[in-house]
C-alpha cells in the first residue's frame, strides 16, 4: 500500500530472522516528556497561527523504561506524536545498537476503518427525517474511500448518501492491524536480558507558537501596561500531559519535510455519486456477497474534535540563550493537548514609558497617511529589558473606566536595547499632504502640511525617500533607518509645515 511504503523509516542494517524468533516488547507511554516548540518558519509576525494546520514543529523528548529479553526484539513505542518524522528519531540509553526503525502507519480512524472494510459486510442505518423511524440493512462495501461509497444491498448496488436520509455505517469490529495510537518500533539484538531507562527524541510537525501582546494605554498615553501570552497550538492526535515545555524564538534553517504520518487527517468525507442530481444508482447484477459476519455490530462514528483554547493564567517563564536563538522555558509543567490551543503567561510589565507618534513615509509629493505608532525602549531602565519574541498585539485604552480596543499590530523579534514599535492604523484626526510649489529642470520644491484635529498636541514624524541629487529642508532634519527624518510637535487643533527641495535629481 502507498501509505505503508511512504511511512517506512530508515533501515540501519538488513537481515532476516524467523518469525518465531522475533520477540515484541511494548512501551505504552513515556514516564516523562518534554516538548520544545518552534514557530512556523515562513509565517510572518502579523499572521495568526493556522489553528487547523499549524505549520511549525516540535522536538519531543521522552523518558521510557523497557525490559528486554535476550535475543532479537522489536520494541514498540506507543503514543508518539502522530506527525513524527521517524528519520529524526534518536534513542539513547540502550546497551545494544538499533538495527531497524519503523513507523506503524495504520492508525484507527474513520477513513482507515472504511478502507479496511472494502469487500466486507456492514450495516447501513438510515433515519427518516420526518417520522424519526430508524431502519437497518445489510450491505457490502464495493468502493474505496475516494469520494463516494458504493455498496451492495439486497436490492442491488447503490451509492451511499444519495437517498437524502441521514445514513451511518456500522462495523462488526475493528480489523486486525489498526493501531489506536501512533507507534514507532525499533529492532534491537540483546546479548543478555536487561532493564534500561532510555531517552527517545524526535521531531514532529503540526505544532506552532507565537507571542500575543496585550497593551493597555494609561490616560494621556505616556505609559502602558504590557502583558504577553505564549500561545501554543497542536494539531497532533497525541496529547503530552504535564510536559516540560519550551518555545524557541528565531528562525532556525530547516528544510521543509513532509510528515511521514498522516495521522491527523483520518477523516472520511463521502458524497453522492455519480452526480448530485442523481439520487440513487442501482444495478440488477452484482457479485455474490461474502459470508455474513458474526451478529455483533459495533457502531463506529467519525469524531473530529474541535480545537479547544485553554487559558492557564500567568506562569513564570524564564528566558535562556540557545546559540543565536532565545529559549523561553515555562516553569510549571504544561499539558500540550491534542488538537488544542493553549495560552500561558509570558511577561507582565506595568507602567512602561511609551511614546505615541504619528508617522508617514514621503516620496517627493507622495505622502502616506499618518500611522499611529506606539514606541517603547527595550531597556531595563525603561521598564522592559528582555528579548521580546515576535507576535501580534492588541492595544486598548480606557474610556469611561472600560477598556476599548484602539487597534491591532505586530512586532518582530526584538533584542535588548532595540526600539519596539506597534504600528496601528491611519488616524482620521491627523492628516498629511504635500504640494509641489515649483519645478525647474531636475529640481523641485515642495511643502508638507500636517493637520492635527485632536484637542491635544501630537508628535509627528516624516521619513523621506532617498534622492539622487541634493536634499534641503526649512528645518533641521534627523536620521532614521538611513533616511532623512522630520520630527515635529503639532499643536492641538493646529498645523505644522515643512518646505523641502530636491536639487539636481535625475
Amino acid at each position: 500500500m502507498r501509505g505503508l511504503l511512504a511511512l517506512a523509516a530508515l533501515i540501519v542494517s538488513a537481515g532476516t530472522v524467523p518469525a518465531a524468533a522475533q520477540q515484541i516488547v511494548t512501551s505504552a507511554g513515556p514516564e516523562n516528556v518534554s516538548v520544545t516548540v518552534y514557530r512556523a518558519p515562513y509565517r510572518d509576525a502579523d499572521e495568526a497561527i493556522d489553528r487547523g494546520n499549524p505549520d511549525g514543529y516540535a522536538l519531543i523528548t521522552e523518558t521510557r523504561t523497557v525490559t528486554l529479553p535476550a535475543g532479537r526484539t522489536t520494541i514498540r513505542f506507543e503514543g508518539v506524536a502522530g506527525n513524527i518524522f521517524p528519520e529524526s528519531a534518536i534513542i539513547a540509553g540502550l546497551a545494544q545498537g538499533v538495527r531497524e526503525k519503523n513507523l506503524d502507519a495504520d492508525l484507527l480512524s474513520a477513513r482507515s476503518l472504511y478502507d479496511r472494510a472494502l469487500g466486507r459486510r456492514v450495516i447501513i442505518r438510515r433515519t427518516n427525517k420526518v417520522s424519526g423511524k430508524v431502519s437497518e440493512e445489510q450491505a457490502t462495501i464495493r468502493s474505496g474511500v475516494g469520494g463516494a461509497a458504493v455498496v451492495q444491498t439486497g436490492g442491488g448496488v447503490e451509492a451511499l448518501r444519495c437517498t437524502g436520509l441521514p445514513e451511518t455505517i456500522l462495523y462488526e469490529g475493528v480489523p486486525a492491524g489498526l493501531s489506536a495510537k501512533p507507534t514507532l518500533s525499533i529492532e534491537v539484538n540483546s546479548v543478555v536480558a536487561s532493564t534500561s531507562t532510555i531517552t527517545l527524541s524526535y521531531l514532529a510537525g503540526g505544532f506552532d507558537w507565537q507571542a500575543d501582546y496585550v497593551i493597555r494605554l494609561a490616560p494621556g498615553g505616556a505609559r502602558a501596561d504590557i502583558f504577553a501570552w505564549v500561545t501554543l497550538a497542536s494539531s497532533d492526535v497525541t496529547s503530552f500531559a504535564q510536559a516540560g515545555t519550551q518555545v524557541i524564538a528565531g528562525k532556525p534553517n530547516r528544510e521543509s519535510t513532509p510528515s511521514f504520518g498522516d495521522f491527523g487527517s483520518g477523516s472520511l468525507s463521502l458524497q453522492c455519486w455519480p452526480s448530485a442530481g442523481e439520487r440513487q444508482v442501482r444495478y440488477a447484477s452484482a457479485p455474490p456477497p461474502p459470508p455474513p459476519p458474526p451478529p455483533a455490530p459495533m457502531m463506529m462514528m467519525e469524531a473530529r474534535a474541535a480545537i479547544d483554547v485553554v487559558v492557564t493564567g500567568a506562569r513564570k517563564v524564564a528566558q535562556e540563550e540557545l546559540g543565536d536563538f532565545k529559549l523561553y522555558r515555562i516553569a510549571d509543567p504544561v499539558t500540550v493537548a491534542s488538537k488544542a490551543q493553549k495560552q500561558v503567561g509570558l511577561l507582565s510589565k506595568e507602567s512602561v514609558p511609551v511614546a505615541i507618534v504619528y508617522a508617514s513615509d514621503v516620496d517627493e509629493d507622495d505622502v502616506d497617511g499618518p500611522i499611529m505608532t506606539i514606541r517603547a525602549k527595550n531597556w531595563r531602565e525603561a521598564g522592559l529589558g528582555l528579548p521580546l519574541p515576535a507576535g501580534r498585539a492588541a492595544v486598548f485604552e480606557a474610556v469611561g473606566g472600560r477598556p476599548i480596543l484602539v487597534g491591532e499590530s505586530s512586532t518582530d523579534d526584538k533584542a535588548i536595547g532595540e526600539d519596539v514599535e506597534f504600528k496601528l492604523d491611519e488616524s482620521p484626526s491627523v492628516t498629511a499632504d504635500a504640494d509641489q510649489l515649483s519645478r525647474k529642470g531636475r529640481s523641485a520644491r515642495y511643502r508638507l502640511t500636517v493637520t492635527n484635529a485632536n484637542p491635544w498636541p501630537i508628535a509627528y514624524e516624516a521619513k523621506f525617500a532617498p534622492v539622487d541629487g541634493r536634499f534641503t529642508a526649512s528645518a533641521k532634519l534627523g536620521k532614521r533607518d538611513g533616511k532623512a527624518l522630520w520630527a515635529v510637535l503639532v499643536p492641538a487643533n493646529g498645523t505644522a509645515t515643512l518646505d523641502y527641495a530636491t536639487i539636481g535629481q535625475r
